[in-house]
């Protein structure tokens, strides 16, 4: 097979990433001293072992919160937790790459946090290595081994939906979902504004979403200091917008909470242009993104991201308002949820935000031919004001959005690196390829601790507790569960 013979686009960084144990190994002493971080890593853990092809696994912490029974009632399968697609995840590894992945011993949590942090190196003995466990994301404060989180086989909170009602189970069907929905919307088309929704306030973390916060309450800060039509530039809070609509805008706000987000590549994929600070903690793909190439870099600062972003958005709309109208190609039919939106003056005075600048419209070039015209949004009721002046670079080539490259350039790169790099395969190549190299750095022989050797058909049954319908769902999704006996023999 062409893909086996393939190597991960990240091979870099999974090397580095490993650096920490390249001087005493992976002892059998660190993995077990690891799984013993289920009262200090938040989320649910799991202990592994990969033999002779076969998936062993121990569950550290207790099914909870959800994960068996499923709380949120058939059909919310994100409700499981996100154990069961982690061995999912593995699962297919070892399917897609038989014979290729040697015996590992290793522990991986489902967090939204990073766990193993650098300042506790002070305090192992002398000649030892760090706690090794694999999570979710990787951060410069931790030694947490990157690992693609359970959105990649299932969802998280609610299914992308095609026109139809039709859910994208895993991400491979939700890329082929954005990417019809958006492949002939122009972003001269999408809403003018930097958009972002989610949670601002964790109950159970509540020293989290700072940054969000402040970002929310740009528009009432602007029309607070009588700069209400620079208040229209952002959208916030309302109306609501899931997440399969958020490219209907031409600037998708991407922004951490103390941990990654895992819907940075659906933002990516649908080809707005992504605005997001610089990650501090990053999936397994997210430091090869370049920003000023990839995404358009935004302040951590709080004190500055309301003004920052709202230079950059104000010149970027001008440059699209001139230049964009001369280089891009005209758009296709607008979306069903984009056209209902514009019709409903929405991307103007969200929640009554702006009532003396409602956002008009007006078609351009639909001629006879019936095709929806190119809806265009300005800051008059009347028609469409004279756009700005066209922004100039700085003396080392750069606009305000701290990149040489038009906007429109900037979002087509990032759309082509989740495309070209972030598929399903690129997945399954970077966790063949991480354990890997984490299995070249034991210092010992694995065995079975407390584990019980995992089957497809094990794996249905516990999607299926107490819903059938789940594990129906997961059975359409990867039918290859049905029969995969994983190597194990009766009774293991």
């Amino acid at each position: 097979m062409k893909l086996a013979a393939e190597r991960s686009y990240y091979a870099q960084w999974i090397e580095k990433d490993l650096g920490a144990w390249r001087d005493h190994g992976i002892t059998q002493e660190v993995v077990h001293a690891a799984a013993q971080l289920y009262d200090v890593c938040d989320g649910d853990l799991l202990r592994f072992q990969v033999l002779n092809g076969s998936l062993w696994v121990q569950h550290v912490t207790d099914r909870r919160k959800g994960w068996y029974p499923s709380g949120l009632g058939p059909g919310n399968l994100a409700s499981k937790g996100r154990v069961p697609y982690a061995i999912l995840a593995l699962m297919d590894t070892l399917r897609m790459f038989p014979g290729q992945i040697p015996d590992v011993d290793a522990v991986l949590h489902t967090a939204d946090f990073p766990c193993v942090r650098h300042s506790w190196d002070a305090g192992q003995p002398e000649g030892r290595s760090p706690m090794i466990v694999l999570g979710y994301q990787g951060a410069p404060t931790h030694h947490d081994l990157p690992f693609p989180d359970a959105t990649f086989w299932g969802h998280e909170g609610g299914y992308l939906l095609d026109p139809w009602g039709n859910p994208a189970h895993g991400w491979a069907g939700q890329a082929a979902l954005l990417h019809r929905k958006y492949e002939h919307v122009s972003l001269l088309d999408r809403i003018p504004q930097a958009m972002w929704r989610g949670r601002t306030q964790d109950t159970m973390y509540p020293f989290r979403d700072a940054l969000r916060r402040k970002f929310v309450s740009c528009p009432k800060e602007l029309r607070d200091a009588g700069r209400p039509d620079e208040a229209t530039l952002f959208s916030v809070v309302e109306p609501p917008v899931v997440l399969q609509d958020s490219c209907d805008y031409r600037y998708n706000t991407y922004i951490e909470s103390n941990s990654y987000a895992s819907n940075l590549k659906q933002k990516l994929a649908c080809g707005s242009v992504l605005l997001a600070p610089h990650p501090q903690h990053w999936e397994w793909f997210g430091r090869a993104m370049k920003p000023g190439q990839h995404y358009v870099e935004v302040t951590h600062e709080e004190d500055h991201v309301c003004e920052q972003t709202l230079a950059a958005v104000r010149d970027m709309n001008a440059l699209f308002d001139s230049r964009g109208r001369r280089e891009l190609p005209p758009g296709g039919p607008l979306t069903p949820s984009l056209a209902a939106a514009l019709a409903a003056g929405q991307g103007s005075a969200h929640s009554g935000q702006q009532k003396s600048a409602a956002l008009g419209r007006r078609a351009v070039g639909g001629g006879g031919t019936g095709a929806p015209g190119r809806l265009l949004i300005s800051n008059s009721s009347s028609g469409r004001q004279p756009a700005a002046a066209e922004p100039q670079p700085s003396s080392d080539g750069s606009y305000v959005w701290r990149s040489d490259r038009m906007p429109w350039e900037v979002a087509a790169s990032g759309q082509r690196f989740v495309r070209e790099h972030v598929r399903m395969q690129d997945a399954l190549l970077y966790i063949r390829d991480l354990l890997r190299s984490y299995a070249a750095l034991q210092r010992f022989k694995p065995e079975p601790v407390k584990s019980t050797c995992y089957t497809g058909a094990r794996l249905l049954e516990q999607f299926s507790t107490p819903h059938s319908a789940d594990g129906e769902a997961v059975a359409r999704a990867y039918p290859w569960l049905v029969s995969w006996d994983g190597g194990c023999k009766p009774g293991h």
